[in-house]
């Protein structure tokens, strides 16, 4: 199956003069948030603690839109990092008597998402929403929640989402999409989800039909965010590279200086590994799901006390090979969007786009060398 890297879903954005698009005025954003919390569960970016984060909004003036992008990853309103599964008690007489744990299927927007993360989403679902073995808890979430992106204005230098076919305002993976104009936004329904929503919460949001002016001034942002972009190599076509390098020992160098903290995967929207333990009390426990990392040398260590991961090279080969071979030969999507979070919390620096540099090279020496 080839990996999808361009745009296969959402609707073109017309140009100055070009089809009918929603303006949301700015100064209405806070009676649409208001609207919105009425109605559902609002899910979006807000200062905490010094950071800012994905979560509940209780009050429509805490939510920020005008960010780069969050340190951690919005896929908590999806897959949470800890959450119980079941409960169980352990008394005499209720011994193996298991509480189901209700399904959160409680409506929900997810609101001021960017681009790469909503295409995030969409590697998400191909893991636990598809296929033979679904997730229930995952499943139930996605379900509920509308996603509703915002068009990137200002990439960072660590961002590389053109090299997977995307850019700042693809809406591949949102239900809705916002580009900054100025004093307003432009609002395109990109699934009938998204459209549902837009007709209910329309007449609240003051809706207003688009004029060429903001058109004009959502595509000029366009141009300046695109142009912010460093020019990189296209990933499309690495997983065949990557095929022939289980045994190379480009891994040692690679995993040199990682200090196997597991930040790049706490803070990755794709990174989807866990781990499902009993927390047990005097009288009762639960049985929890929480996220866990390949980097962690006690990740594949067997009860027997071997290791078939042993050392940093060989997770650092697990870390790169699932993400852009093992995902696209499964299900068709790599295991990266190029947000560029790992980059930023690594402690020493290390640079996914180096990482593949360096594969890209290695493989070019051994056909050299085979030749």
């Amino acid at each position: 199956m080839r990996p999808r890297v361009g745009r296969t879903s959402g609707l073109p954005w017309p140009r100055k003069g070009e089809g009918i698009v929603d303006l949301l005025r700015k100064d209405r954003l806070s009676a649409g948030v208001g609207e919105m919390m009425r109605r559902y569960r609002l899910i979006a970016p807000l200062e905490r603690d010094g950071e800012l984060r994905f979560d509940i909004v209780e009050s429509p003036d805490k939510v920020t839109l005008d960010y780069y992008n969050t340190v951690k990853a919005p896929k908590s309103a999806f897959f949470p990092q800890a959450e119980c599964m079941m409960r169980f008690g352990r008394q005499l007489g209720h011994f193996n008597q298991v509480e189901e744990v209700p399904l959160d299927e409680t409506p929900t927007v997810l609101l001021g998402v960017r681009p790469c993360d909503a295409r995030s989403f969409l590697l998400l679902d191909a893991i636990f929403a598809r296929g033979p073995f679904l997730d229930p808890y995952y499943r139930a979430r996605r379900q509920n929640t509308v996603v509703v992106s915002l068009a990137c204005t200002k990439p960072r230098q660590t961002c590389f989402c053109h090299a997977f076919g995307s850019g700042p305002e693809d809406p591949e993976g949102s239900d809705l999409l916002l580009r900054d104009a100025g004093d307003a936004y432009l609002v395109q329904a990109v699934s009938e989800r998204g459209k549902a929503l837009l007709d209910e919460l329309g007449p609240g949001l003051g809706l207003e039909k688009a004029d060429d002016a903001h058109i004009a001034m959502a595509e000029a942002t366009r141009q300046a965010a695109q142009s912010r972009l460093v020019a990189i190599e296209p990933v499309t076509g690495i997983e065949a590279i990557l095929a022939g390098l289980f045994d190379s020992g480009v891994w040692a160098e690679i995993s040199e200086k990682c200090l196997a903290c597991g930040t790049c995967t706490y803070t990755c929207p794709t990174c989807h590994c866990f781990r499902i333990e009993d927390m047990v009390r005097a009288h009762d426990g639960e049985r929890l799901r929480a996220w866990d990392s390949c980097m962690y040398e006690i990740f594949t260590k067997h009860a027997s006390g071997h290791n078939p991961r042993p050392d940093q090279a060989a997770r650092w080969r697990q870390r790169t090979m699932h993400k852009f071979e093992y995902l696209p030969r499964n299900v068709g999507r790599y295991g990266c969007v190029g947000c560029g979070r790992c980059i930023l919390a690594c402690p020493v620096r290390m640079d996914i786009r180096q990482v593949l540099d360096r594969v890209r090279r290695e493989a070019a020496q051994q056909v050299e060398v085979e030749a």
